[in-house]
């Protein structure tokens, strides 16, 4: 029998228990194997650097509690006795990177696509099977890759004059409103929610979006919009904020509508 170490309730299997856990205590899968095997302290890289390492996934991994010996890169410190010596390792990097620069380093599958070459192909289907396969992994590098995008400057979205895509703030702000995150999560959402996201005039549930039918996009932004103003970014986005703010604290009217039938309510959609 496993006892739950959180509510003392026993189960038959550990798949059992880990499912009460997860479900009931909302405590990850990660953090239940820490706790049950590893005394509730992480496990670190043996390389001695601190590094937390990561818990090996599949069904033997996650029965035993096993968690990787080094980090991600690191066994190389151990074999090759070079990780901690970091001038050796900025004289590395400095070197890869001039070489790759100047051309006389080049990886592997430079230039190469999965159309043109058949290890890229069959690299990126194995990649992709052994991810779609594995619901734990698949999991795993979204809550990583979520987690990096907001503590990451690698890996953080770039907005505003940070972007690659900056043009100087050209953006109406219509358009700034339409694709902020927040207007979403805070207006969109909870519509489509309400409407069992569904099409409230033909039941699609296929290209939803969300109508103004009472209160008109349009005659909102005119409440803060000066036409004979030419707005900067900085004011552009400070009048998105107060837009997005009206549309939470009125609760602005709308319906979940597909794209089609949201046409036949605006003749000049999307023009």
């Amino acid at each position: 029998m496993h006892k739950c170490k959180y509510c003392n309730k026993e189960y038959e299997t550990h798949n059992g228990l880990m499912k009460h856990c997860t479900r009931t205590h909302k405590i990850s899968k990660e953090q239940i194997i820490i706790d049950y095997y590893h005394d509730g302290i992480p496990p670190t890289c043996k390389c001695g650097c601190g590094t937390k390492t990561n818990l090996c996934y599949g069904e033997q991994g996650r029965l035993n509690g096993y968690f990787r010996t080094y980090a991600k890169g690191h066994l190389p410190r151990v074999v090759n006795n070079w990780g901690h010596n970091k001038k050796a390792q900025e004289k590395s990097a400095e070197t890869r990177r001039h070489q790759y620069a100047s051309g006389e380093r080049k990886t592997w599958n430079d230039g190469l696509t999965k159309q043109t070459d058949e290890r890229v192909a069959s690299y990126g289907k194995r990649i992709s099977d052994t991810i779609n396969s594995n619901p734990d992994e698949l999991k795993r590098r979204s809550d990583w890759l979520s987690n990096a995008r907001t503590t990451n400057e690698k890996f953080k979205s770039k907005y505003g004059i940070d972007s690659a895509n900056w043009k100087g703030g050209t953006s109406s702000i219509n358009n700034l409103v339409r694709v902020n995150k927040r207007l979403y999560t805070e207006w969109i959402y909870p519509i489509l929610v309400r409407d069992g996201f569904k099409c409230t005039e033909c039941g699609s549930t296929e290209k939803l979006e969300v109508h103004h039918d009472k209160e008109q996009m349009s005659h909102i932004l005119h409440k803060f919009v000066n036409i004979e103003i030419d707005y900067d970014f900085d004011q552009k986005r400070d009048i998105m904020n107060e837009v997005i703010d009206y549309h939470v604290e009125h609760n602005i009217s709308g319906k979940s509508l597909c794209k089609e039938c949201h046409k036949q309510l605006h003749p000049s959609y999307n023009t």
